[in-house]
C-alpha cells in the first residue's frame, strides 16, 4: 500500500511525498533518538515473541544510531532536506521491515572489522547477523537503509523477497 506522508524536506516545503509501505515518525536527532525509536518500534509490536521484539529493537537501535552518527559527525546536509532521522516499521504475519531514513545519501553503512578495544563500528556487523535481509537504498537527497526480520517459524519466498526488495 502506497501512503502520502509528510515530506520529510524542511518544513517550509508544502510538498507531499508517497512512500510505499508503513508510515514514517521522524525521530529529532537528540541523545533520546534510539530509546524513542526501540519504543515506538516495541509498541508496534505489541505481543510478538519477546525474542523476535527484542532482535528488533536491537537492529533498530544500531540503524539509528548509525543515522545519528551522520547527523552528529556530518552537519547540515548540502541539500534542503531536513537533517531529521525518519523511522518506519512495518509489521506483517511473518515479518517486520524497519526502514531508517537519514539526509545523507554519501554515508552509507559498512561493514568493519573493528579492533576488540573499540567500542564503537559494529553495528552493521550486528544487524546483518540479527536481520534476515539488509540493505541501503539510496537517492540524490537522502538514504534509507532497511532490515527485514522474519518471526520465528517464519519463512520468505522468493516472491517475498523480491516484493521487499523494489
Amino acid at each position: 500500500m502506497t501512503q502520502c506522508v509528510p515530506s520529510p524536506r524542511r518544513s517550509s516545503q508544502i510538498a507531499k511525498v508517497c512512500v510505499p509501505g508503513p508510515g514514517w515518525t521522524r525521530i529529532p536527532p537528540l541523545p533520546s533518538a534510539v530509546a524513542e525509536a526501540r519504543r515506538l518500534v516495541r509498541d508496534r509490536l505489541g505481543s510478538a515473541d519477546p525474542d523476535f521484539v527484542y532482535d528488533v529493537e536491537l537492529v533498530t537501535s544500531e540503524l539509528v544510531t548509525n543515522a545519528l552518527t551522520c547527523v552528529r559527525t556530518l552537519g547540515a546536509p548540502r541539500s534542503q532536506v531536513d537533517p531529521g532521522i525518519w523511522l518506519g516499521v512495518e509489521t506483517r504475519t511473518r515479518w517486520t521491515h524497519l526502514r531508517v531514513r537519514d539526509p545523507y545519501p554519501g554515508a552509507l553503512p559498512r561493514r568493519r572489522r573493528p579492533d576488540p578495544m573499540d567500542t564503537s563500528g559494529r553495528g552493521v556487523l550486528i544487524s546483518a547477523a540479527v536481520a534476515d535481509h539488509l540493505w541501503a537504498e539510496v537517492s540524490e537527497i537522502d538514504k534509507i537503509v532497511h532490515a527485514v526480520l522474519v518471526k520465528p517459524g517464519a519463512t520468505l519466498s522468493r516472491a517475498d523477497i523480491a516484493g521487499l526488495v523494489r
